[in-house]
């Protein structure tokens, strides 16, 4: 074996350990800002691709990210957002957030994450867009009074908090009697049945689990050229492996585990009680 191939074993090792957990919550993302001086990547999830080929339209200039906005389009599909008050937990660099809140018309769309410089980020490139703002707050502690949005959304985020019941409770709180939190997530080892514990045992009822990783397996199939490009283009050379690991390339340690069963990809669609 190649020293250079133990080298990039040994790092995606590191990249799913606890203390790379802890680096990447509270460094990755602001360095991927840092890193990214042109805002190329303003969608950072693994995607969605109809497994029947359907696609949803874009506009020409959005058609790059075609797969991690159908992931979005599909998430938010199950909701009605149109004239709606709704909450991103975990909003990261905003081109979630942005494409649903003008396509989709909300009345407010409002952004929240805790990382400081991806916030900062998402202030000044999307300040033209007037029913969508963006705010730094803990997902654990989030600075609304009771009732206030109608959808919650939360997308492959959920993974980094270290209290799902807290959570679970905040966004329980903020929205309104009868609202709709849509989640999508990659629980990671025994995750699975410690989050559907978090799930009975929080106030909402689950309406619908849906197993998607075929969806996300295929996207990353045909979005692994331009994920790898990125990679390449944007990491230095010794973060190139963790590079490839965020981006779920073809061969990546994440790819492999979804596509051997290992890892499933949630969609879940939570209610509150009127």
């Amino acid at each position: 074996m190649k020293l250079t191939d133990g080298l990039e074993k040994a790092s995606a090792r590191f990249f799913y350990s606890a203390i790379a957990g802890f680096f990447f919550t509270n460094a990755w993302y602001s360095l991927v800002s840092k890193l990214d001086k042109n805002a190329d990547a303003t969608l950072l999830n693994y995607g969605f691709a109809d497994l029947n080929g359907d696609k949803i339209e874009l506009e020409p200039q959005l058609e790059v990210d075609r797969f991690p906005l159908q992931l979005y389009h599909h998430v938010v599909s199950r909701a009605p957002l149109r004239a709606k008050d709704v909450l991103e937990i975990g909003c990261g660099r905003g081109g979630g957030a942005s494409y649903v809140a003008r396509n989709l018309h909300p009345r407010r769309f409002v952004g929240l994450d805790v990382n400081k410089r991806a916030i900062a980020f998402d202030q000044r490139f999307y300040k033209e867009q007037k029913n969508l703002q963006f705010i730094v707050s803990d997902a654990h502690a989030m600075p609304f009074r009771e009732g206030v949005f109608d959808v919650a959304l939360n997308v492959e985020s959920s993974h980094h908090y270290n209290d799902m019941g807290r959570f679970l409770g905040e966004v329980h709180r903020v929205l309104k009697p009868g609202g709709s939190f849509l989640m999508a997530c990659f629980p990671r080892k025994n995750e699975p049945s410690s989050l559907r514990e978090s799930l009975s045992q929080s106030r909402f009822e689950c309406m619908l689990e849906e197993d998607i990783t075929p969806n996300v397996i295929r996207a990353l199939e045909l979005d692994s050229a331009r994920r790898e490009e990125a990679v390449l283009r944007l990491c230095p050379a010794p973060l190139r492996t963790f590079g490839r690991e965020f981006a779920g390339t073809r061969g990546s340690k994440l790819y492999e585990s979804f596509a051997s069963g290992k890892r499933r990809y949630l969609n879940f669609v939570l209610k509150k009680e009127i």
